[in-house]
Parts: C-alpha cells; sequence; structure tokens
C-alpha cells in the first residue's frame, strides 16, 4: 500500500533541489565570471601598463622641450647631457662627437623623478650637436643626428634631436644588480643599448619577449616651433635695444644692413660637406642695401677719427690769450675707446681785475667746444657712451666736474658720423707761477665704443649665429642720411608695412621704421644654407622685401614660420 508523501516533505525536497541548481548555476556563473575576468584584466594590465610608460615618456618629452625654450638660457634650443651614473642630474659634458647614453637627468629638468610601469627610471640619448655646451652652435639651421627605426628597418625617421626610452621589465639575459645599473644593455635592447657612438634607435608597436623598450623622440620640427617663439621674443627684450638706442643717438637713423648671402655656418657645420666660411667680421653694413640684409654685427668694425676734422674751440669762461694752438693730435687709447688730444699755449694776463683777485691767472671755467668726424659708425651696431672730456696737464688726469654738457650727434649717407660736444669745465689755474707769462693745458677727449655685438645680454644671440637667420629692413628714410621721416606706401621714402603683427603692437601696421625678422627652420624641403633669400629663409610677404610689405607668423608654423620684432615706433626708446 503507497502511502502519499505529505505535502511539507514534498516542497521541502523541491526546494532543496532548486537550491542546488541555484548554487551550481551560480558556481558555473562565477567561474565563467572569474575567467573572464581574468581574462580581461591581463589585457587590461598591457593597456595600463602601456599608458603609464607613455605618460612618463610624454612628461620627459615636455620637460626637455621646455629646457630647451628656457628664455633665460644662454644656449636656446640645447639640451642637458645624459645622466651617466644615476644621479638624476645631467653631466657637466658630454663632449665628443660620439652619441652617449644614459639616464633621463630628471633633476636637471625638475620634472621628479620619472619612471615607467616597471619600476625602471627612463632613458635618454642626445644629437651631440644639441648639447648643452659652449663649444656648440645651436641655432634653427642645426640638424638632429639621431634616426629612429623600427624593428623589422624598413621604416625610418631621421633627423632626430633627441629620444628618451622606458625600458621595461627586465627580458632574459639581462642582468639589474647594482654593478649594472649603468649598464644600457642591462635595461635596452636591440640598437638602444649601446652606450656611445649609436645613432639609430628602434621602436615597434608591440612588445615581445625579446624587446619591449617603448621610446619617444624630439624632432627638430616639434623642439624649434616651441624654441623660436622663444628667441623672437629674446631678440626683441636683448638685440632691439640697442638698435633702439642707436636710433636716439644718431639722429632717426639706424646702421646700414649687411648684404645678405650665404649665412653658413662655415668649417664648423652642421651640413655636408661644409660650405665657405663667413665669419662675423664680414657682417659690416653696406650702402647698397635696401630695404634690407642681415644684421651688421661685426666685432672688428674700427671707429677711427677722420684725420683734420678734430677741433677745439674756446667759447666762453676767463682765459689768457692764445699763443699757440689749439692743436689736435689722434691717440691710443685702451681698447673700446678712441680719441685725441688738443692743446694750447695760453699767456696770462696779470691785470687783476681783469682775472679776478682770488683766481688772477686766467684759466677760469673755460668753455670750448669739440668736434670730429668719426668713421663706419653707420656700417655696425655701434652705441656710444658719453664723452669724457679732461683738462690735463702733464700730471693732473683728475676728471674735472662739467657745469654744463650738450652732444650733438649727426650721421652721414657715407655712415660717417660728426660728434659735437659743448662744455664748461669747474676749473681755474692752481698755482701763482702764472702770474705771468705762458703756460700750456690739452684737452684730452674720449668717446668710447659699445657694439652690440660684445655686449653680454646679446653673447647667446652671437655665440649660436642666430644672426645668421634675422633680417632685418630698414625704411629709407631711416638709413643714414635718410632725413629721418618716412610716410606710409605709396609715399616716398616708404615706411615698411609689417601685416598680423600681434595686438600689443600698436597700429597702424603702415609705420614701422625699422624691423627685425627671424627665419625659422627650413620649412617644406627648403635648401639650407642658400644664397637665395625668398622662400627658403623667408615666406609669405617676407619674400619678397623690396615692396616694403611684410609679416609676422603667429602661433604654429605652418607655410610661413617668419616672426617679426618690431624696433620703431613702438618702444619707448624709440617713439
Amino acid at each position: 500500500m503507497r502511502h502519499a508523501i505529505p505535502s511539507s516533505r514534498r516542497v521541502a525536497c523541491q526546494q532543496g533541489m532548486a537550491m542546488i541548481a541555484l548554487i551550481t548555476l551560480l558556481a558555473l556563473i562565477s567561474a565563467y565570471l572569474i575567467s573572464s575576468l581574468l581574462t580581461r584584466t591581463n589585457s587590461e594590465v598591457l593597456v595600463d601598463r602601456s599608458q603609464r610608460a607613455q605618460d612618463a615618456l610624454l612628461q620627459a618629452k615636455a620637460a626637455l622641450i621646455a629646457y630647451a625654450a628656457d628664455p633665460s638660457s644662454t644656449q636656446p634650443g640645447a639640451l642637458p647631457c645624459p645622466d651617466t651614473n644615476n644621479d638624476g642630474v645631467g653631466e657637466p659634458s658630454c663632449s665628443g662627437t660620439n652619441v652617449v647614453v644614459g639616464r633621463l637627468p630628471w633633476q636637471s629638468l625638475g620634472t621628479g623623478d620619472l619612471r615607467d610601469a616597471s619600476g625602471e627610471r627612463l632613458w635618454y640619448a642626445l644629437s651631440p650637436r644639441f648639447r648643452k655646451m659652449a663649444s656648440n652652435v645651436i641655432n634653427s639651421d642645426t640638424r638632429g643626428q639621431l634616426t629612429l627605426t623600427d624593428t623589422t628597418g624598413t621604416a625610418s625617421t631621421s633627423n632626430i634631436v633627441a629620444v628618451v626610452i622606458a625600458p621595461g621589465q627586465t627580458l632574459g639575459g639581462q642582468s639589474r644588480d647594482t654593478a649594472n645599473a649603468n649598464n644600457a644593455a642591462s635595461y635596452l635592447e636591440n640598437t638602444n643599448a649601446g652606450t656611445t657612438g649609436t645613432y639609430t634607435y628602434t621602436t615597434t608597436a608591440q612588445p615581445s619577449d625579446t624587446f619591449n623598450d617603448r621610446i619617444i623622440a624630439i624632432t627638430e620640427a616639434e623642439l624649434f616651433a616651441v624654441v623660436e617663439p622663444v628667441v623672437a621674443s629674446m631678440i626683441e627684450r636683448d638685440v632691439k635695444p640697442y638698435l633702439a638706442t642707436y636710433y636716439t643717438q644718431w639722429a632717426n637713423a639706424f646702421p646700414f644692413p649687411t648684404q645678405f648671402a650665404n649665412p653658413d655656418p662655415g668649417s664648423n657645420s652642421n651640413v655636408s660637406p661644409p660650405v665657405t666660411t663667413r665669419t662675423q667680421a664680414q657682417y659690416v653694413g653696406d650702402i647698397t642695401q635696401t630695404p634690407g640684409g642681415l644684421l651688421p654685427v661685426t666685432a672688428t668694425a674700427t671707429y677711427p677719427l677722420n684725420a683734420g676734422t678734430e677741433s677745439v674751440t674756446m667759447t666762453g669762461g676767463i682765459y689768457g690769450v692764445f699763443s699757440s694752438g689749439p692743436s689736435c693730435t689722434d691717440v691710443t687709447l685702451p681698447i673700446g675707446t678712441y680719441g685725441f688730444y688738443c692743446t694750447f699755449t695760453l699767456r696770462a694776463l696779470n691785470s687783476v681785475a681783469t682775472c679776478g683777485a682770488a683766481t688772477p691767472y686766467c684759466l677760469v671755467n673755460p668753455s670750448f667746444q669739440v668736434r670730429g668726424d668719426i668713421a663706419n659708425i653707420g656700417m655696425s651696431v655701434a652705441n656710444m657712451a658719453d664723452i669724457d672730456v679732461r683738462v690735463t696737464n702733464t700730471s693732473d688726469t683728475t676728471n674735472r666736474t662739467m657745469l654744463s654738457r650738450t652732444v650733438s650727434r649727426t650721421i652721414s649717407a657715407t655712415g660717417v658720423a660728426t660728434m659735437t660736444f659743448q662744455g664748461t669745465h669747474d676749473y681755474s689755474v692752481p698755482s701763482t707761477s702764472y702770474r705771468t707769462g705762458t703756460f700750456t693745458r690739452s684737452f684730452r677727449v674720449t668717446f668710447p665704443v659699445l657694439a652690440s655685438a660684445l655686449a653680454s645680454t646679446t653673447q647667446w644671440f652671437i655665440a649660436n649665429e642666430w644672426y645668421r637667420l634675422t633680417y632685418y629692413a630698414v625704411s629709407p628714410g631711416h638709413l643714414p642720411g635718410g632725413g629721418g621721416t618716412c610716410t606710409a606706401l605709396p609715399g616716398t621714402p616708404s615706411c615698411l608695412t609689417v601685416n598680423s603683427m600681434p595686438s600689443y603692437y600698436a597700429s597702424p601696421n603702415t609705420n614701422k621704421r625699422a624691423i627685425l625678422i627671424l627665419g625659422g627652420r627650413p620649412l617644406n624641403g627648403t635648401s639650407r644654407p642658400s644664397p637665395t633669400l625668398a622662400n627658403n629663409y623667408l615666406e609669405g610677404e617676407n619674400a619678397t622685401p623690396a615692396d616694403y610689405v611684410f609679416e609676422h607668423r603667429a602661433g604654429l608654423p605652418s607655410s610661413i614660420n617668419d616672426r617679426a620684432v618690431v624696433i620703431c615706433p613702438d618702444s619707448a626708446l624709440c617713439p
């Protein structure tokens, strides 16, 4: 006889079976989820590690470019030497022609201790030409020397300035103990492992068991796109004031440009083979250059007095009668100055009433005019300091107090300047021995000369030869002998028109008297060095300077990267 199972037991049994089924299902789902999670996590880990390495590389690249574009640098565009002892500081010297591979100098860059996803510090290699060293000349014509290629060697990019490498995890055969801490081969693979002499570096899209270096490059275009605007601002800060001072000293005139010729870097060139040298000494003003050329930055120009033009005329005060003179002779003075002596002999007047009871010896507060013609002033950026005039005898070299003084300067169409000094000395004959007879006095006149090529604030510009890439245009009305005025096109003499200038320059854009244009690096496959200005150095409106119309490029370079600096009238020194 079958007994019926109570309904309560049937329910409990069914619930138990359902629970078992549910647990089994949950176990299966959990296993699936765990498997999926593990698979996804491995993939995500790879992506995360790759991203962390890439972030570190990008930070390093940005820091290096910022270092090169520091406006306080004496060598804009230069990068620090690698760190070869793992202390975070770039070595003070990494001379020689071979590439040096070392750690990224993170302390020198101020980035913090950048590391990749494996916890390793970044490595770094630099083109020898871009090392921050006085022996290097670095400007927009400097070429990178590194090449970046893939692991197959089928695709490559040349003219690389520097590379930064994330070494990744240890691969087979690498030992990263203390003894090998500075051994590149213990961290890097393929051509990246060379410590010196390597110019080719290797990258890959996918790391493998034999190669896992991640690499980022700094190209010439990337570096100079940031450096050149800074250099233009440094030119405005450091070079422009010398031209503005010249303008105020020489009757609203600027020096003649030097002719544009092949502005090559010479035998130490970054091109191969080297071409004929044009030295700084040859950058002398040329009276035929209209409306422009390059800056006359010669450091060897001399400024002699034109013989026979110097003179001294007594114009006031109490003095005796000339017995002889004045007669003037040129003298040799310390480097950086030139001058002459003018000597005259006075016959004393012994009338107390004429000369005064206290000083009856007849050389009291003499007023005189000194004049001289100085050659070559129009041929370089030479700024004149105050004239130093002394009344002396053999033993007296005291610089006497001037009661009054005025200086006037004019400059001719041949670049010859005439300087006239009018002054009154607080001076009298100190001895009673000259009550009768004659006595001789000399005027010693010196004109100190300061050339911008020798000034400390422009040494970065001169030493790195940025003047080879800086075009200099002047209105004919503001060249020596030009009259000191100009009018907007189509008037003559024509002012310069400069389009697309930043808003901080005063309007209008049609009244500019002189400008500098930083040509920037070569664009669109143009050839350098070249004797041709148009498109090899300047683009757009700047490629046709004869029409007196120019333009400024703001922002990132495209088909034009010329950056204009207006000298006048946009300066408090040159209103």
